[in-house]
């Protein structure tokens, strides 16, 4: 009678973004202040209150989790004119930091994945 299969995957993806910040939330901070200052870590806190706040993923909360990965992926540390670049230097390859910020961008990376499949399969992703 009635077809849920269009909002399951929405509320799947925002129920899997919640445990991750709920799981994660203080390496993310740690990790996203390392790579991209007061300003990385304010992202991830403005994120945190977003998914506290809603009731199913957006597109604001989807965009801050792409600017996150972006920033733990080191998308901009071969700018020498980007504060990420500077305080990425300051990080030794061998830290306990840098596992984690590895880990962290494995797992955002495969919430987006989840988050844009059925995008990727013809649907708005972001339907509720």
């Amino acid at each position: 009678m009635f077809d849920f299969t269009h909002t399951e995957p929405a509320r799947e993806t925002f129920d899997l973004a919640r445990t991750l910040f709920l799981d994660h939330g203080q390496d993310l901070a740690n990790a996203a202040r390392h790579l991209g200052g007061k300003a990385g870590e304010s992202r991830v806190r403005s994120c945190a209150l977003q998914l506290e706040a809603a009731t199913r993923m957006n597109p604001r909360t989807r965009r801050d989790l792409v600017v996150i990965h972006r920033l733990l992926a080191l998308e901009n540390v071969g700018d020498p004119d980007c504060l990420e670049s500077e305080l990425f230097s300051n990080l030794h390859p061998g830290s306990a930091e840098v596992e984690t910020i590895c880990l962290l961008t494995e797992l955002l990376e495969d919430l987006l994945y989840q988050i844009d499949r059925p995008l990727l399969a013809g649907k708005d992703p972001l339907a509720s």
